[in-house]
Protein backbone atom coordinates (compact mmCIF):
# COMPACT_ATOMS: atom_id res chain seq x y z
CA UNK A 1 0.00 0.00 0.00
CA UNK A 2 1.10 3.53 -1.38
CA UNK A 3 1.48 6.00 0.93
CA UNK A 4 1.12 9.60 -0.30
CA UNK A 5 2.06 12.61 1.43
CA UNK A 6 0.96 16.07 0.31
CA UNK A 7 3.86 18.16 0.54
CA UNK A 8 2.18 21.90 0.30
CA UNK A 9 5.19 24.54 -0.96
CA UNK A 10 5.18 28.14 -0.09
CA UNK A 11 6.50 30.00 -3.15
CA UNK A 12 9.07 32.54 -1.28
CA UNK A 13 9.52 35.81 -3.48
CA UNK A 14 13.42 35.40 -5.38
CA UNK A 15 15.28 38.49 -3.46
CA UNK A 16 17.48 38.65 -6.44
CA UNK A 17 14.64 38.42 -9.24
CA UNK A 18 12.69 41.09 -7.82
CA UNK A 19 15.82 43.31 -7.85
CA UNK A 20 16.69 43.45 -4.32
CA UNK A 21 19.10 41.93 -2.36
CA UNK A 22 18.82 40.97 1.41
CA UNK A 23 22.84 41.71 1.61
CA UNK A 24 22.32 45.47 0.11
CA UNK A 25 21.91 49.00 1.09
CA UNK A 26 22.31 51.40 -0.91
CA UNK A 27 22.96 54.17 1.57
CA UNK A 28 25.41 51.75 3.03
CA UNK A 29 27.27 51.52 -0.73
CA UNK A 30 26.85 55.09 -0.91
CA UNK A 31 28.94 55.74 2.12
CA UNK A 32 31.26 52.76 1.77
CA UNK A 33 31.95 54.08 -1.77
CA UNK A 34 32.13 58.21 -0.79
CA UNK A 35 34.57 56.75 1.76
CA UNK A 36 36.87 54.38 -0.70
CA UNK A 37 37.29 58.08 -2.65
CA UNK A 38 38.07 59.97 0.06
CA UNK A 39 40.71 57.31 1.47
CA UNK A 40 41.95 56.47 -1.91
CA UNK A 41 42.66 60.06 -2.96
CA UNK A 42 44.38 61.25 -0.12
CA UNK A 43 46.29 58.20 0.25
CA UNK A 44 47.46 58.70 -3.08
CA UNK A 45 47.79 62.32 -3.08
CA UNK A 46 49.99 61.57 0.08
CA UNK A 47 52.51 58.80 -1.43
CA UNK A 48 53.01 60.85 -4.84
CA UNK A 49 54.62 63.42 -3.05
CA UNK A 50 56.75 61.00 -0.79
CA UNK A 51 57.63 59.12 -4.09
CA UNK A 52 58.07 62.56 -6.18
CA UNK A 53 60.49 63.41 -3.47
CA UNK A 54 62.56 60.30 -3.08
CA UNK A 55 62.92 59.04 -6.66
CA UNK A 56 63.35 62.98 -7.67
CA UNK A 57 60.83 63.01 -10.58
CA UNK A 58 61.47 66.00 -12.60
CA UNK A 59 59.14 68.88 -11.57
CA UNK A 60 58.46 69.01 -15.64
CA UNK A 61 56.32 65.84 -14.77
CA UNK A 62 53.25 66.80 -13.32
CA UNK A 63 51.27 63.99 -13.14
CA UNK A 64 52.79 63.54 -9.96
CA UNK A 65 51.44 66.67 -8.56
CA UNK A 66 48.49 66.60 -6.06
CA UNK A 67 45.79 67.90 -8.98
CA UNK A 68 46.37 65.30 -11.62
CA UNK A 69 46.58 62.79 -8.91
CA UNK A 70 43.53 63.56 -6.91
CA UNK A 71 41.42 64.00 -9.77
CA UNK A 72 42.44 61.12 -11.85
CA UNK A 73 42.39 59.00 -8.15
CA UNK A 74 38.30 59.75 -7.60
CA UNK A 75 37.69 59.25 -10.96
CA UNK A 76 39.03 56.13 -10.99
CA UNK A 77 37.45 54.88 -7.50
CA UNK A 78 34.55 56.10 -8.43
CA UNK A 79 34.30 54.17 -11.76
CA UNK A 80 35.63 51.32 -9.28
CA UNK A 81 32.33 52.31 -7.03
CA UNK A 82 29.95 51.87 -10.27
CA UNK A 83 31.42 48.79 -10.89
CA UNK A 84 30.76 47.04 -7.49
CA UNK A 85 27.45 48.51 -7.65
CA UNK A 86 26.45 46.74 -11.13
CA UNK A 87 27.54 43.38 -9.55
CA UNK A 88 25.92 43.57 -6.55
CA UNK A 89 22.95 43.74 -8.77
CA UNK A 90 24.38 40.84 -11.54
CA UNK A 91 26.39 38.33 -9.86
CA UNK A 92 25.55 36.45 -6.83
CA UNK A 93 29.06 36.85 -5.46
CA UNK A 94 29.80 40.80 -5.89
CA UNK A 95 32.65 40.40 -3.70
CA UNK A 96 34.57 37.74 -5.36
CA UNK A 97 33.37 39.22 -9.00
CA UNK A 98 34.78 42.91 -8.37
CA UNK A 99 37.97 40.95 -7.10
CA UNK A 100 38.59 39.37 -10.28
CA UNK A 101 37.69 42.62 -12.15
CA UNK A 102 39.65 44.68 -10.44
CA UNK A 103 42.78 42.43 -11.03
CA UNK A 104 41.83 42.53 -14.78
CA UNK A 105 41.57 45.98 -14.82
CA UNK A 106 44.83 46.76 -12.93
CA UNK A 107 47.00 46.09 -15.66
CA UNK A 108 44.90 47.85 -18.15
CA UNK A 109 45.20 50.60 -16.16
CA UNK A 110 48.58 51.21 -16.31
CA UNK A 111 48.43 51.61 -20.30
CA UNK A 112 47.89 55.74 -20.04
CA UNK A 113 51.55 55.96 -17.79
CA UNK A 114 53.32 53.99 -20.18
CA UNK A 115 52.10 56.25 -23.17
CA UNK A 116 53.11 58.94 -21.22
CA UNK A 117 56.73 57.35 -20.81
CA UNK A 118 56.73 56.02 -24.55
CA UNK A 119 55.69 59.30 -26.08
CA UNK A 120 57.98 60.87 -24.29
CA UNK A 121 56.08 63.53 -22.07
CA UNK A 122 58.07 66.31 -20.01
CA UNK A 123 60.04 65.25 -17.30
CA UNK A 124 58.71 60.98 -17.48
CA UNK A 125 61.13 58.93 -15.85
CA UNK A 126 61.10 55.22 -15.30
CA UNK A 127 61.14 55.91 -11.57
CA UNK A 128 58.24 58.65 -12.32
CA UNK A 129 55.98 56.50 -14.46
CA UNK A 130 56.28 53.50 -11.92
CA UNK A 131 55.14 55.71 -8.93
CA UNK A 132 52.30 56.38 -10.59
CA UNK A 133 51.53 52.34 -11.34
CA UNK A 134 52.37 52.15 -8.13
CA UNK A 135 49.18 54.79 -7.20
CA UNK A 136 47.11 52.58 -9.36
CA UNK A 137 47.72 49.25 -6.89
CA UNK A 138 46.99 51.85 -3.72
CA UNK A 139 43.36 52.81 -5.17
CA UNK A 140 42.80 49.31 -6.38
CA UNK A 141 43.89 47.75 -3.05
CA UNK A 142 41.80 50.31 -1.25
CA UNK A 143 38.85 49.99 -3.22
CA UNK A 144 38.51 46.04 -3.37
CA UNK A 145 39.17 45.87 0.48
CA UNK A 146 36.73 48.52 1.43
CA UNK A 147 33.88 47.82 -0.55
CA UNK A 148 34.62 44.05 -0.56
CA UNK A 149 34.64 44.13 3.50
CA UNK A 150 31.82 47.04 4.12
CA UNK A 151 29.68 47.57 0.87
CA UNK A 152 27.12 44.94 1.73
CA UNK A 153 25.31 44.21 4.97
CA UNK A 154 27.22 41.91 7.16
CA UNK A 155 26.14 38.22 7.90
CA UNK A 156 23.34 38.86 5.12
CA UNK A 157 25.10 37.26 2.62
CA UNK A 158 28.20 36.30 0.22
CA UNK A 159 30.69 38.46 1.27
Amino acid sequence: MATQRAEIRIEQPDARRAGRRPDLSWGRLLAVGAGAVVASTIANVLIAQALASLVQVPAAFTSLQPGPVASLTVLGVAGAVVVFAALTRLRPDPVRAFTVVAAVVLPISWIPDLALYATGAPGATVAGILSLMSLHVVAAGLAVFLLGRYGLRPGTGKE
